[in-house]
């Protein structure tokens, strides 16, 4: 099962290696976090850019979380990475991973990669490729020159709008 660790945004990746390097394999299967590909443009080039889909979230596999949350309260050094300790450890429900696995679509960077979108003459989203494909109906805001969509789902206790990277067909990336 699949568990969010709240931490201070920006750490994510700091609090992710303390976990791996001070936790027993045999507590968890893996540990990370979710990044997302963006296109930002600047001097009218479009540059993919790569930035933390939740910021302040951490997600570790375990079968064992109890076991898990009391040997991450052991580690002197974990306990400042932690948001707010009340609600530091949550469950994923079903819903919620089964949308994340969704987005990352079996990424092996835990990476929610860009959607190539097609539009119709009247600027519509007509169809979708990539991880926006499983969600074109829950779009709420578009953004077509920026080259991202928001959609509307329920997440971690709350209904939150997620931003997805998206690209044209005919767009040329250039990387950071």
């Amino acid at each position: 099962m699949w568990y969010v660790i709240q931490v201070t945004t920006g750490r994510e990746q700091e609090v992710a290696e303390v976990i791996r390097r001070e936790l027993p394999g045999n507590l968890y299967e893996r540990c990370f976090y979710i990044k997302r590909e963006r296109i930002w443009r600047r001097d009218e080039k479009y540059i993919l850019h790569r930035e933390t889909m939740f910021p302040g979230y951490l997600f570790i596999s375990t079968n064992h979380p109890k076991d898990v949350y009391l040997k991450l309260k052991s580690i002197p050094k974990f306990t400042r990475f932690l948001k707010n300790e009340e609600e530091a450890f949550l469950a994923v429900n079903p819903d919620e991973k089964e949308f994340l696995e969704n987005l990352l679509d079996g990424d092996e960077e835990d990476t929610v990669r860009l959607s190539e979108v097609r539009v119709d003459e009247d600027k519509e989203i007509i169809s979708a490729n990539g991880p926006l494909r499983h969600y074109r109906k829950k779009i709420v805001k578009k953004k077509l020159r920026l080259r991202y969509v928001m959609i509307e789902t329920e997440l971690f206790g709350k209904v939150r709008t997620v931003l997805i990277g998206i690209r044209l067909g005919g767009d040329e990336l250039e990387t950071e």
